[in-house]
Parts: C-alpha cells; sequence; structure tokens
C-alpha cells in the first residue's frame, strides 16, 4: 500500500501572509495562557502557603497576651511557699483572674449572664434542679461552671441550677 501523498495547495501570497499573521497572534494568545496559567498556579500555591501558615499561627497573638498572667501565677505560687500572711497571695491570685477575664473579653470571649435569669437551653445546661419556693420555675438559682460566647457563638454553655417552684407544683396537683 502507498502512503497518502499530501496534496499541494497553491496559495496567493497575501494568503500566505495572513496565515503567518494569524499563526503569530495564535503563538502571542498561547504564550499569554501559559503565563497566566503559571501565575494562576503560583497565586494559589502562595495563598494555600499563607493559609496554613495562618492557622498555624492563629492564637500567637492571645498566647503572647497570656505570658505575664502565666508569670504571676508561677510568682504567686513561689510566693505561697514562703508567705506568712495567706490574705496577700489570695488577693494577688484574685488579681491574676481579672487579668484572665481581661484577656478573654478583649479577645471577643463574653461570660453568658446566668443571675437572676430565665434558663435557655441555648445558653445554659441544667447539671441540677433545685426545689424551691423562693424562685419561678426555670429559674437559674445558681452557676456550676460560667460558660462563654466567642463573639457571639456560644464556645460553651453555662452549667446551672435551675428552680423547680415546689408551691407551684403543689397547686397544680391539688387543681386535679
Amino acid at each position: 500500500m502507498k502512503k497518502k501523498e499530501k496534496e499541494k495547495v497553491a496559495i496567493q501570497a497575501g494568503e500566505l501572509d495572513d496565515l503567518r499573521q494569524k499563526a503569530a497572534e495564535r503563538d502571542e494568545y498561547y504564550n499569554k495562557w501559559l503565563k497566566v496559567l503559571a501565575d494562576y498556579e503560583n497565586t494559589r500555591k502562595r495563598i494555600e502557603r499563607e493559609k496554613s501558615d495562618h492557622i498555624k499561627f492563629a492564637n500567637e497573638d492571645i498566647i503572647a497576651q497570656l505570658f505575664p498572667m502565666v508569670d504571676n501565677f508561677d510568682m504567686a505560687l513561689m510566693a505561697m511557699d514562703k508567705a506568712e500572711d495567706k490574705t496577700a497571695v489570695m488577693e494577688g491570685i484574685q488579681m491574676v483572674q481579672k487579668e484572665f477575664h481581661r484577656i478573654l473579653e478583649d479577645n471577643g470571649a463574653q461570660k453568658i449572664k446566668t443571675e437572676n435569669e430565665q434558663f435557655d437551653p441555648n445558653l445554659h445546661e441544667a447539671v441540677s434542679v433545685a426545689e424551691t419556693d423562693d424562685y419561678p420555675d426555670g429559674m437559674i438559682v445558681g452557676e456550676v461552671r460560667a460558660g462563654y460566647l466567642l463573639n457571639g457563638r456560644l464556645l460553651r454553655p453555662a452549667q446551672v441550677r435551675v428552680a423547680k417552684n415546689v408551691s407551684q407544683e403543689e397547686g397544680q396537683n391539688e387543681a386535679e
């Protein structure tokens, strides 16, 4: 079998120049596309690297803010061994606690209010019920563990004791 021979086509000089110009434009567009693709890949890799670094070091600022507080705790513990007046050490620890709460607030953490509040299952976790006549049903009578919001989002619910009014319950039983 014979190989198929290429057909020779005669074109005019103007058409040849036009084809050469279009081929040069195609090459130029192709090279631009390759450059844009390379720029895109480099940008994507840089953004991924920056994102990874951001995640890795996101807590850097808050940790740096905690160093003075840790130093104060260390000094308080050392002073506790030597101190004859434990109230001074206790005052120092309370100052460290206030500093810790200030750091939390400065970083968007807010303590959930529980005192004289109605129980809200979205913010509070009931850990016990207190039968009482002093509070209406569902009122928080004590906080077991503080809860916190971070920039408005629940970080940890407050653990609370909730009132169950005994006199209201007895009134309902008598009505039945």
